[in-house]
């Protein structure tokens, strides 16, 4: 614990239990902290502008007067929750900023002694943060962006303040269990039903989750199709009961997802079709296995392997409690 601790804002998404979790492990460090979301109460028409929107929809076919109604009152909510934070911080960090206005984060940077960024999903993905970069004075991704200075490179982690013991996790079930937990994205339903197809002709057992943003037609019966996202605390039961966890490459994203690091904490193996973890420390062919153009071959043959035990040290430099001091530090 710190003798004298640093006051920390965090900024982010109302996403989950994640800002729960984000701000127990900054307590578990020491740090004093305060958090604020994107949550906001819901639109309601201000006065008389539901009749000039639906003058301005019906007879000028202006779809887009509302959406610009919403943004204007979700700007002014949130602006009104920055301008109630009366204190200066040692540190603010704010995670994926474009979902916030810049006059928050504007608002925000002028109470933080360091003001940082963190874009836990990939700049192509969300090109609209790029227009925030200039306000950080160190910005964060898992992405290289070249010619611009305060960019820099990081990888995801796992949480660390649950007092995990390695020997109190180990599962080895019957019949391998395959756990995969995301999003329904229609570019990679395909290879995502063959490996399912592969798995049960294996007499491997599946625990897949796919949360739907639109109906999918062509709905996969050995998969979980879910309309809101699980818990992270669910999400860690599951992958403690599982053998594998799987893991789909998103191709907007150009780093590792947060399967490798809960893999790397928990124990687990992992099978991926992102060839970019050759690349790191942590990787072992015991322990990863990478798929090729929907080839499977040798699959059952590492499921069979051991786990090969990783130095304690390159799986510490992962967790939740290095990677901030490194973010906060640079």
């Amino acid at each position: 614990m710190m003798e004298n601790p640093k006051k920390f804002l965090l900024v982010m998404p109302d996403y989950s239990d994640f800002p729960d979790l984000f701000i127990k492990n900054l307590k578990f460090l020491g740090f004093e902290t305060q958090l604020m979301t994107d949550k906001i109460s819901p639109f309601k028409y201000q006065r008389a502008d539901r009749i000039i929107n639906f003058y301005r929809k019906t007879f000028l076919k202006d779809k887009h007067f509302k959406k610009k109604l919403v943004a204007a009152q979700e700007e002014r909510k949130l602006l009104e929750l920055a301008n109630r934070i009366h204190e200066t911080f040692d540190y603010t960090l704010v995670i994926r900023p474009d979902a916030f206005p810049v006059s928050v984060i504007k608002e925000l940077k002028s109470k933080s002694r360091k003001f940082i960024a963190y874009q836990w999903d990939g700049i192509e993905k969300f090109p609209e943060v790029k227009n925030y970069f200039k306000f950080f004075d160190s910005f964060f991704c898992f992405e290289n962006v070249p010619g611009v200075a305060n960019i820099k490179k990081t990888t995801n982690f796992y949480f660390d303040s649950d007092g995990f013991q390695e020997t109190d996790l180990i599962v080895q079930n019957p019949e391998p269990v395959f756990y995969f937990v995301g999003l329904d994205w229609e570019n990679r339903r395909e290879k995502i039903d063959k490996f399912v197809e592969f798995a049960l002709l294996n007499g491997f057992k599946l625990d897949i989750y796919l949360q739907e943003f639109d109906p999918n037609p062509l709905r996969n019966p050995n998969i979980n199709y879910i309309d809101q996202r699980i818990t992270f605390a669910e999400n860690i039961e599951n992958v403690r009961k599982s053998d594998v966890l799987l893991d789909f490459i998103d191709p907007r994203h150009n780093g590792l997802s947060i399967r490798f690091f809960e893999a790397m904490h928990y124990r687990k193996k992992i099978i991926t079709d992102n060839p970019e973890v050759r690349n790191y420390d942590f990787y072992h062919p015991d322990n990863i296995f990478i798929l090729y153009n929907h080839n499977f071959s040798g699959i059952s043959e590492f499921v069979r392997k051991p786990y090969f035990n990783l130095p304690e040290n390159v799986v510490r430099n992962y967790s939740f409690s290095e990677w901030i001091k490194r973010i906060i530090a640079d």
